[in-house]
């Protein structure tokens, strides 16, 4: 099967590429909130991702704007388990270049549910 037929997206609109990244996990610790330089919210926080047969993946998902509220809200903490999409992005550091995630939209199911 080819990736045409697994998307239905024409040759010109695969080429293009996209910056979308979705996964799922539960939080490693609190979240940490702040501000941007521009006065916005912001808050911050790491998933672990279990694989099968592989070492567990850590990623840093940054979430901004009206997403933080609902962090707030619903108090979202160590072991949660929360679904994000988003896009990657990238900080160049002295020696090293992170790359972590923009959280564009956040699904959240807290331990007490599970």
């Amino acid at each position: 099967m080819s990736f045409k037929q697994c998307t239905g997206l024409g040759a010109k609109d695969v080429s293009r590429g996209t910056n979308s990244w979705n996964g799922s996990g539960s939080l490693v610790s609190d979240p940490i909130y702040n501000q941007t330089r521009s006065g916005g919210e912001a808050c911050s926080f790491k998933i672990a991702i279990n694989q099968l047969h592989k070492p567990t993946l850590y990623i840093r998902i940054n979430v901004y704007g009206g997403n933080v509220s609902v962090c707030q809200k619903f108090s979202i903490g160590k072991g949660d388990f929360v679904v994000v999409d988003g896009e990657l992005m990238s900080r160049y550091g002295q020696n090293e270049v992170l790359t972590e995630i923009r959280c564009r939209e956040l699904v959240i199911q807290s331990k007490e549910k599970r």
